[in-house]
């Protein structure tokens, strides 16, 4: 069974702000690099990721609202739709079972929500479930079909990783990369399943090369062509920085009160 998204447009800046107070209390800071987003005239979009943390759908309600200020939708489990419901109010929909005629669901209702308004963008998890972050990549079909049934769409790999460097907290890492022109297979592929399993290992390999540029790029503590684009709370490194500066100046201080008075 469909479960269809019922976006509130009154209640997603409530759940964005939100959103955006839990990255910022979570997270030292947000990073954004690579390619640059679609602009919105360039017809609907559909960017897919890697899908490695509890995070990741505010993560992309945040990159909707507050960054790349699109019309975002998500395709979730139904089952976590069930536990969530308030998701299908900021835009997420799915299935409640793994039936043909529920990925065929699926795929009509995506395909409807990129078509009705200009500017929309989908963001899917083309793995299916939530799997550790280095995991080899194995896509499931559905992100294939749906780039078939709508050719016109601007398909995006968006890397995701989330790291422990310097700071107390995490840090968070999304990187763009080049939109992946859609392609109906060789044609010595016979029959859908073999042509969609063919643009499914294609699109595979565009994330995964995405995820090793975006690894490279973490090798660099402060990685070129990337933006904070959220600046988290005041972590406990940076309270002490602040507080043994606070120590030096005052040490410094008496220093020069202690030499004034032996002069």
């Amino acid at each position: 069974m469909l479960l269809p998204a019922r976006k509130s447009p009154l209640l997603l800046p409530l759940y964005a702000r939100y959103g955006r107070r839990l990255l910022r209390r979570a997270f030292a800071r947000v990073w954004v690099g690579g390619a640059p987003w679609p602009d919105a005239g360039a017809g609907p979009v559909i960017g897919f990721l890697n899908h490695s943390a509890w995070w990741d759908p505010i993560v992309l309600l945040f990159l909707s609202h507050d960054v790349f200020r699109c019309d975002g939708f998500g395709l979730m489990q139904g089952e976590q739709l069930r536990r969530f419901p308030f998701f299908r109010q900021i835009g997420c929909f799915g299935a409640t079972g793994d039936g043909i005629d529920d990925a065929r669901a699926v795929v009509a209702h995506a395909s409807a929500l990129l078509r009705d308004a200009p500017g929309r963008t989908l963001w899917i998890f083309p793995q299916g479930a939530l799997l550790p972050a280095r995991v080899p990549l194995a896509f499931r079909s559905g992100l294939a079909r749906l780039q078939h049934a709508v050719p016109e769409a601007v398909v995006v790999p968006v890397a995701l990783r989330y790291e422990l460097r310097a700071e107390q907290r995490p840090e968070l890492f999304v990187r763009v990369g080049a939109p992946v022109a859609p392609e109906p297979g060789p044609p010595a592929l016979a029959g859908a399943m073999r042509a969609a399993a063919h643009r499914t290992r294609r699109l595979e390999r565009a994330l995964r090369d995405e995820l090793a540029r975006l690894d490279g790029d973490l090798l660099d503590p402060s990685p070129s062509g990337y933006r904070v684009v959220l600046e988290g709370r005041g972590s406990l490194s940076a309270m002490w920085e602040r507080t043994a500066g606070r120590l030096v100046l005052a040490r410094d201080v008496a220093d020069v009160h202690e030499q004034r008075r032996n002069r």
